[in-house]
């Protein structure tokens, strides 16, 4: 990104930034000028110029243009924020081309640890190019799809190269571009002595497989009882019923809205019933926190 771009993009308020951002897709004129912009920072080198991550460098690729102005689920980085501590260690599932994890890199510090489960080479690829620009060495990418087991499956890639999803889901996503084979891999088989270890919290964007994941690492969370956030996908119910399962208690984060009841790309967040200061320190973040 050059210098006269990101100058421009500096003077735009975030407020505005964040409007044309979540409402391009109502209108063509916003999404003309979505489009606009984004030609202004793809595939280029540059710094994050708002939120949590700011001033971190980051390259979005073909990616979101959101990750490069920091606008990209703001909620979601006051949670790391917010949750994270030097040292812990932070596992990202489906973690794209690495916004959250350079931002979560920053936070947990070189004795911290964060491990990404990214099954698209392509987005493998930039999140360790994303992490060399920052010199940070507690990133560690996985080329691997998290499921409910061990397994080779075809995966449906889109155009847009956030919406690509397992054949599994059960549907095509928007602005479908093809396929390839990914190796599937139960958190459970991944995790434990002499293995990876045990997450403090973990981030599961995962177009629709979420229930799928936990399944395959119900031994981890039993044994280490991480935090959660989870986006949802149309399956608001289904990922209430595994988290009550899990004994977990869950709220939206940034809002009072139900699970059940809210937006289908929400983000929620979720911590072990039994774990009374975790519950404390995310009620904070969610308004509607309570019982799954």
């Amino acid at each position: 990104m050059n210098k006269i771009a990101s100058a421009i993009i500096r003077t735009v308020p975030t407020p505005v930034i964040e409007f044309v951002s979540h409402n391009q897709w109502r209108s063509p004129v916003l999404r003309s000028v979505c489009s606009w912009g984004a030609s202004w920072v793809k595939d280029r080198d540059g710094v994050i110029v708002n939120g949590v991550a700011r001033g971190l460098r980051f390259n979005v690729a073909s990616s979101h243009s959101g990750f490069i102005l920091g606008s990209h689920e703001k909620e979601v980085q006051t949670a790391l924020a917010a949750l994270l501590r030097p040292g812990m260690v932070y596992f990202d599932a489906g973690a794209n081309v690495g916004f959250f994890a350079i931002l979560a890199a920053r936070i947990l510090g070189p004795k911290g640890r964060v491990v990404c489960f990214e099954p698209l080479p392509q987005n493998a690829q930039q999140i360790e190019h994303n992490s060399r620009l920052n010199g940070f060495s507690n990133i560690q990418v996985c080329l691997d799809a998290l499921g409910g087991s061990n397994r080779s499956e075809t995966f449906q890639t889109s155009a847009e190269p956030t919406w690509g999803m397992l054949n599994s889901v059960g549907k095509i996503p928007d602005r479908s571009s093809g396929t390839i084979t990914v190796n599937v891999r139960t958190l459970d088989s991944l995790c434990g002595p002499g293995a990876l270890p045990y997450p403090d919290l973990m981030k599961i964007d995962v177009e629709g497989a979420e229930v799928e994941l936990l399944e395959g690492a119900a031994a981890t969370i039993a044994a280490s009882r991480p935090l959660l956030i989870i986006e949802l996908h149309r399956n608001n119910e289904i990922v209430l019923a595994a988290l009550r399962k899990l004994g977990y208690h869950a709220g939206v984060l940034g809002s009072a809205v139900a699970v059940r009841d809210v937006a289908w790309d929400a983000n929620i967040i979720a911590a072990p019933a039994e774990r009374p200061a975790l519950i404390e320190a995310v009620t904070g973040l969610s308004k509607g926190f309570a019982a799954a």
